[in-house]
């Protein structure tokens, strides 16, 4: 768990400052953080036969015992927690009050956050593994479900939104098993602290849209959250990162969310799909539940998840240092223990954890394909007629309709092959060829939208393009008697049409586009209706992938 040290205190006050203090029935080991509202204790209470029980002890400051909406927070935390009943969530055993003010009794969490998870794999240059990642989100979905889901022992339904579901609280024990942490700011039915229309609580970089904007919460916010962590763990950079709160609100609201599985192409394109779902900035297209989103995770991941001994033998391999040290400090609850092993104890435990994960730096490619198969998904969900979703019998038909026009090229074609070389064999010129009647067959055009490639079916242009692309490396062979071609991918700063010798190559960004093999000079039109040149270089069977500012560019 998290150890902190006091500014400015020496670590002899650290180790016996609060040590043998009693607060309530426990008695204290050591202090382990101070906040700004609460401080925490490590302790225990003792029985019988050597009962020993350990315990995280959180107490209100003095400084807040006189901050009302605080006090309230902290009851509301233990009046919700304390009657949960879930293998991961962490408990409340007790609440009391004394002299010193309102505590609490939590259970003792062997373990690190995932924060510091990803801190340890940094430190030792691997990622952190995709297993490990996806079944700690699974498990995290499980305890959404039920805090969501709750009913009081009376039978009345009384539903706990977390609101703060971050890496900094969700742990993984040393055992390997998941703990959900801290419903401190937690919204549930009957709530004592009521949050005013407007004010926004929890970690800015986490929170779902709906929760920036401080509209009216449900489970599937605590949804999105959990995707950005997801998001994050996969692709090993922050996703909605900013100077301030401010900019991280913004992002949340307005960045593009590139696909895990176009940042990194290993990840698969069911595990980026339950990402970008749980994503999804239209609350109803999330997971309706956690528990509907763990079951995704389970199907997506196959046999990646880890189960909890994976996942120990991780931890213990990242953590080995920090399991022993939290030995030795559980240990000195024995008065034998000399304050050098203590002293030792405290410092592994305190050792900076830092630096967590990095900034991501967006690609343009990324970017567009991230806005590109948004606009599919939202193409897909608005129509549900598409091809992906019709009927088998549509399907099959329309399949027919291929396999007859195919048949019918084929055959065509090979007449033709048969008549041209008949006739060479004649020595005199080949004849049109005559492959029968044109079928058209209808296809839906993408919304007009100047920066995002987008088409109706990924599959279908998947297919199309890889026709183009062969089509195009056979023309850089000299396959088919053409002129050598290459091929360009440009993006701009700002859209802008593109033109070759007076034809439009359509707008920008323009993604491995065919030109002729050598010099070619293009002519771009923005926005502004200025004509600005553009001089291209390609090479046979090549790309040439361009980044450029469009104002920079030299006018005509």
């Amino acid at each position: 768990m998290t150890w902190a040290r006091r500014s400015g205190a020496l670590e002899d006050d650290l180790i016996d400052f609060h040590r043998g203090e009693r607060i309530g029935k426990y008695e204290v080991l050591t202090q382990l953080t101070v906040g700004g509202m609460a401080e925490l204790f490590l302790g225990y209470t003792s029985g019988p036969g050597g009962f020993r029980k350990y315990v995280v002890i959180k107490r209100i400051l003095p400084d807040a015992r006189s901050n009302e909406q605080f006090v309230r927070m902290f009851l509301d935390e233990a009046r919700i927690t304390a009657a949960f009943n879930h293998p991961n969530i962490a408990q409340v055993f007790d609440l009391g009050e004394e002299d010193d003010g309102l505590y609490l009794a939590m259970e003792f969490i062997g373990g690190q956050n995932l924060n510091q998870v990803t801190s340890a794999c940094l430190k030792k240059r691997q990622p952190v593994p995709l297993g490990f990642t996806l079944s700690v989100a699974r498990d995290v979905c499980l305890a959404l479900h039920y805090a969501h889901t709750f009913t009081s022992p009376g039978g009345q339904p009384s539903p706990v939104i977390h609101r703060d579901v971050a890496q900094k609280n969700i742990m993984v024990t040393y055992d390997g098993t998941v703990k959900l942490l801290d419903f401190g700011i937690a919204k549930a039915k009957n709530s004592l602290e009521r949050t005013h229309v407007g004010t926004v609580k929890g970690t800015t970089g986490y929170m779902s849209p709906e929760q920036v904007r401080g509209d009216p919460l449900d489970g599937r916010s605590d949804l999105f959250s959990v995707g950005v962590v997801l998001h994050e763990l996969v692709t090993g950079e922050r996703l909605f990162a900013g100077k301030t709160e401010r900019d991280e609100m913004v992002k949340i609201l307005e960045d593009p969310i590139p696909w895990p599985s176009v940042l990194l192409p290993h990840i698969s394109e069911d595990i980026s799909r339950v990402v970008m779902r749980a994503l999804e900035r239209n609350v109803d297209r999330r997971y309706a539940s956690g528990r509907d989103m763990a079951r995704a995770i389970e199907k997506a991941a196959g046999t990646k998840l880890m189960d909890a001994e994976q996942r120990a033998a991780l931890m213990k391999s990242l953590f080995a240092e920090r399991m022993a040290a939290t030995r030795s400090l559980l240990e000195s609850a024995d008065v034998t223990t000399s304050s050098q092993v203590i002293v030792s104890a405290k410092r592994a435990l305190q050792k900076d954890d830092g630096p967590y994960l990095p900034e991501r730096k967006a690609d343009a490619l990324s970017i567009v394909e991230a806005r590109k198969k948004a606009e599919v998904a939202r193409l897909r969900a608005e129509e549900p007629s598409s091809v992906d979703t019709a009927p088998p019998v549509k399907r099959s038909k329309l399949s027919a309709v291929w396999a007859v026009l195919v048949l019918g090229l084929i055959m065509g074609g090979a007449y033709g092959a048969f008549r041209v070389t008949k006739l060479l064999e004649e020595g005199g010129p080949p004849p049109p060829v005559d492959v029968g009647p044109m079928v058209a067959i209808p296809i839906r055009p993408p919304p007009p939208d100047a920066g995002v490639v987008a088409d109706v079916d990924d599959r279908d242009r998947d297919k199309d393009r890889d026709k183009v692309v062969t089509r195009d490396r056979d023309d850089a062979r000299g396959g088919r008697g053409k002129r050598a071609r290459g091929e360009v991918t440009l993006f701009l700063d700002e859209p802008a049409e593109v033109f070759l010798n007076n034809k439009s190559l359509g707008k920008t960004p323009l993604l491995k586009r065919a030109l002729p093999a050598g010099a070619n000079e293009l002519i771009l039109v923005g926005t502004d209706n200025k004509r600005r040149v553009l001089a291209v270089p390609v090479e046979a069977g090549k790309t040439v992938r361009l980044n450029l500012k469009l104002q920079e560019l030299p006018g005509r």
